[in-house]
């Protein structure tokens, strides 16, 4: 109640009177006296009136607060309430920008959450009245990073945010589109800030107050407590699921060891049938299907197959060279271009090491399987890249066609690799079809080969030597090893009776060595100090590595110098591999040693290798030498001609071969050829014989 209703009402009429009393003392009327009590009354209406719009200000900023205070309850709670529920994160941090719009201005908002390692900022949620979008940035100098590093609430105006960025607290690049009034309140979690929720106005008309960030700091706490409540509710459900799928795991647990047992037992049945480098079938596999090809054609006399047997020319040069690695890519991409050309149910199979195996199953025709071998062999020719390197690979191949009378396997093997061997021995990537004069060879080759064996203990191989010459004197440059052999039954052999067995039983390098040796021990007598010694080299010797530094040491053992030692190549040997080649020649020409072009003209590109090996001297071949001094020596004088200008333009000598005849001597004089080999100078002889090596001998 006011003042005035607690007074005494006869004190109040007191003290009218005694106002009255004044009045008179001082001369005023009964309307004066009334005038003053109105003016007196209208002040006390007027003061009690603003006193009552005070008391009602109170009460309506008391009835506010309480509506602000179960509002700001209410959103607490409602945001609270979202730790619980199991929506998407999208939606949790919608809800949460819903909430916190109804307590202040949140046009822009977003919810910046601290990485794990600290290193990152990420934006779950981000809104942006501007247009702008984040996802995440690294920890930098950022509105949000500053206020994450000072751990409370900031509420910031444009002029302040201007003044941190001079200040260098705030980066303006990593701060973006600047606000006008800006508002952050950390979230706190158990080990420290966790991360922030920000409101920011760009409008001039909205800045926020402090009364905003104690809310927002009340609104922060919340969120915090809910954000870590869902990512405990989401760790407890990714621990719940692991039980789960533990006990899933456990309960089936029977039944993955069951699968496993079975899928073990298929899986070593086909390690047991299939080659673990390829994923061919193997040399088992692939009898077992011979063997039932074999019974069906017993069963069915008319029904014929065919068998390929291929073997990867100058494989050891890969694998060896190159290393084991890149000869394993080798033989796996050999055998997949391979199966690319059969198809089901003709297999392809790997026998061993480089030596493959086909087998098609319906086969009527020696053509068709022609056809397979010539189609595997143009998938050959497309060149393999390993490491930046292109190689170049190609296959031989034995084909045998069935037959009734194999009553085996190995029978049919046997035919279809001596096959494979007379292909190569053709001179690679080729292809062979076993016939009966096949199978007779083979016989006379194995033989061959034994007796070549005991020839090689017996010392029966010897040297023979014929002089190089000058064609205009006769004088000797030099002599060629050749070798023959001393067979006990049928006299002398020439290198042509036996040579080519000894490449096909791969004994041609071991031959070759025992000539070298004997060659050798025979040059101190037949060389003097200015003659040349000329030895031939087989391809075999270019597919290892460390021939020359042994042909060297046999030198240095022997007593020849280099300078007077030639080794002659044939261009069929250089083509077997023209990198292996040039780099084993080039180790012999750098220690002194000569290298002539055997046979020049007879090969596929001889003007290449004149450019691409170490030669100092070409060997005119003797189909070039036999037709000058008779009628029709035209087009070969051309040729020789041709040979012989090159020489000189390159500075390289030249000998021709296969000289027998005077005729043949004066047309090569004629042309400007100063060195020659034939009969005409002398035959191919053992030292000790001297007649016969003297020049001019018939």
């Amino acid at each position: 109640m006011s003042q005035e209703r607690r007074t005494d009402p006869t004190k109040r009429v007191g003290t009218e009177a005694i106002e009255r009393r004044r009045a008179s003392a001082h001369g005023l009327g009964p309307a004066a006296e009334h005038e003053r009590s109105q003016k007196a009354l209208e002040r006390r209406v007027a003061e009690r009136t603003r006193e009552l719009a005070r008391a009602n200000e109170r009460l309506q900023a008391q009835v506010r607060e309480s509506e602000r205070a179960v509002h700001l309850q209410a959103t607490l709670y409602r945001i609270a309430a979202l730790g619980h529920g199991e929506g998407s994160n999208e939606a949790f941090y919608r809800s949460i920008h819903e909430a916190v719009g109804e307590l202040l201005n949140a046009e822009s908002f977003c919810i910046a959450l601290v990485s794990d390692d600290g290193q990152w900022l990420d934006f779950p949620y981000y809104v942006d009245s501007s247009g702008a979008e984040l996802l995440r940035r690294p920890m930098g100098r950022g509105m949000s990073e500053y206020a994450i590093r000072c751990a409370q609430t900031i509420r910031l105006e444009a002029e302040k945010i201007s003044a941190l960025i001079k200040q260098g607290e705030v980066d303006a690049d990593t701060y973006g589109n600047p606000a006008v009034s800006w508002l952050g309140a950390p979230l706190m979690g158990a080990r420290g800030v966790m991360g922030i929720v920000v409101v920011q106005s760009y409008r001039s008309d909205l800045h926020y107050t402090q009364q905003d960030a104690e809310l927002l700091t009340f609104v922060s706490y919340q969120i915090a407590n809910t954000l870590q409540r869902r990512q405990q509710a989401e760790a407890l459900r990714i621990l719940n699921a692991e039980l789960e799928q533990r006990v899933l795991e456990r309960t089936q647990e029977l039944r993955r060891q069951i699968v496993v047992r079975e899928r073990a037992q298929k899986q070593l049945k086909h390690q047991v049938m299939h080659d673990s480098l390829t994923g061919l079938p193997n040399r088992l596999y692939l009898r077992e299907r011979l063997e039932r090809a074999l019974g069906a054609l017993k069963r069915e006399p008319t029904r014929r197959f065919a068998l390929l047997y291929l073997d990867v020319d100058r494989f050891k040069l890969f694998n060896d060279g190159l290393g084991h690695g890149v000869g394993d890519e080798v033989l796996r991409i050999v055998s997949a271009r391979m199966a690319d050309c059969v198809r089901p149910p003709d297999i392809v199979g790997r026998l061993s090491g480089d030596e493959f195996a086909v087998l098609l199953e319906n086969c009527p025709q020696p053509s068709s399987a022609c056809l397979v071998a010539e189609r595997i062999q143009a998938r050959m020719a497309q060149a393999i890249e390993i490491g930046g390197r292109q190689l170049h690979v190609s296959v031989s191949i034995g084909i045998a066609m069935s037959r009734p009378l194999y009553q085996t396997v190995d029978q049919l093997l046997h035919d279809a690799d001596t096959a494979l061997y007379r292909a190569k021995a053709a001179g690679r990537h080729r292809f062979v079809l076993f016939d009966e004069s096949l199978h007779v060879s083979s016989v006379n080759v194995l033989d061959l080969e034994q007796q070549m064996r005991d020839a090689l203990e017996k010392s029966e191989f010897e040297a023979y030597f014929q002089p190089i010459v000058r064609l205009a004197d006769g004088g000797v440059t030099g002599y060629e090893a050749l070798i023959r052999w001393r067979h006990p039954q049928l006299g002398v052999l020439g290198p042509g009776q036996f040579l080519p067995a000894a490449e096909a039983t791969g004994l041609i390098e071991m031959i070759d060595w025992h000539m070298y040796r004997l060659a050798f021990q025979a040059a101190s007598a037949l060389l003097g100090r200015d003659k040349i010694l000329n030895i031939n080299i087989s391809m075999g010797h270019f597919h290892s590595r460390d021939f020359p530094q042994r042909l060297l040491n046999l030198t240095a053992q022997a007593g020849v110098a280099l300078d007077q030692l030639c080794i002659e190549v044939t261009e069929s040997s250089l083509l077997s591999d023209p990198d292996a080649a040039a780099e084993i020649l080039g180790r012999l020409h750098e220690a002194g040693v000569r290298i002539a072009l055997d046979d020049f003209g007879t090969g596929y590109s001889s003007l290449s290798h004149v450019h691409r090996f170490p030669l100092r001297t070409l060997k005119i071949d003797r189909s070039f030498i036999a037709p000058l001094g008779q009628a029709a020596q035209q087009r070969s004088m051309a040729i020789v001609s041709a040979v012989l200008s090159l020489a000189r333009s390159l500075d390289l000598n030249v000998v021709a071969e296969g000289v027998e005849n005077t005729a043949q001597r004066d047309a090569l004089l004629s042309m400007g050829c100063t060195h020659g080999q034939g009969f005409l100078f002398g035959r191919p002889a053992p030292l000790g014989t001297g007649a016969s090596l003297r020049a001019g001998e018939p």
